[in-house]
């Protein structure tokens, strides 16, 4: 292969110095930690994005507000509080309450995710400056996903690549909204329900060992059959 099919593949043109590569920097929210080093670094959040002029408020409607975090961290510490005189089921509704701000904080940080993405060489400061740490993309890049018609009306099923569970987000419009759909054990989803002739997008990333993540795939998408 020529250095200039190389460069073309890269996205460069002859002459750019290697310098202007720049890598793309994800995210991350490392969770699994103690239940007060998690409530540490939602409070570190809510600090860092309150005010924070890279991040327009109102929020955009998919991503929980600020002040929902708020409140959802203070119901933790309330939790965390009660959890720690050992009563019967506290320990399991502190376990539930910070589930919650889990979600909330992974939600924030998708946005926090975007911004970055428009900014690359700024990306590190950007997650940093929203109390996030982050990771350089894998070389291999995110693994890819089919989207196949189901075998009912209004049914899809979308294989993504990797082994284990797999977190999966499905888009009416090619992710400028996106819904959680929860996890699988593997890496197949089924989807049942959908409006038939709608063009539906689909993207997944594998639950990896301790609690850790791979990198969301690209959107993939399939019309709905009717």
């Amino acid at each position: 292969m020529s250095k200039i099919t190389i460069l073309g593949k890269l996205g460069l043109t002859k002459g750019m110095p290697v310098a202007t590569i720049i890598k793309r920097i994800i995210a991350v929210l490392k969770w699994n930690i103690s239940p007060e080093k998690r409530l540490k670094k939602a409070r570190l959040v809510i600090k860092l994005m309150t005010g924070n002029p890279l991040f327009v408020t109102p929020y955009p409607l998919i991503i929980t507000p600020l002040a929902t975090l708020v409140t959802d961290t203070g119901i933790y510490d309330a939790a965390l509080t009660l959890a720690a005189t050992h009563a019967t089921g506290t320990a399991e509704a502190a376990e539930v309450a910070g589930e919650v701000v889990h979600q909330d904080l992974i939600s924030i940080m998708s946005m926090v995710q975007a911004a970055m993405d428009n900014d690359r060489p700024n990306a590190i400061v950007i997650a940093s400056g929203a109390g996030f740490e982050t990771k350089t993309e894998s070389k291999r890049g995110p693994r890819k996903a089919e989207v196949f018609a189901g075998n009912e009306p209004g049914s899809q099923v979308v294989h993504a690549e990797g082994r284990g569970p797999h977190e999966w987000q499905e888009s009416p419009d090619n992710g400028a909204t996106f819904t959680n759909i929860g996890a699988t054990s593997g890496g197949v989803l089924e989807v049942e329900g959908k409006t038939h002739d709608k063009r539906m997008y689909y993207r997944a990333r594998q639950v990896l060992p301790k609690g850790r993540k791979g990198d969301w795939g690209p959107w993939v998408s399939g019309v709905v059959p009717a």
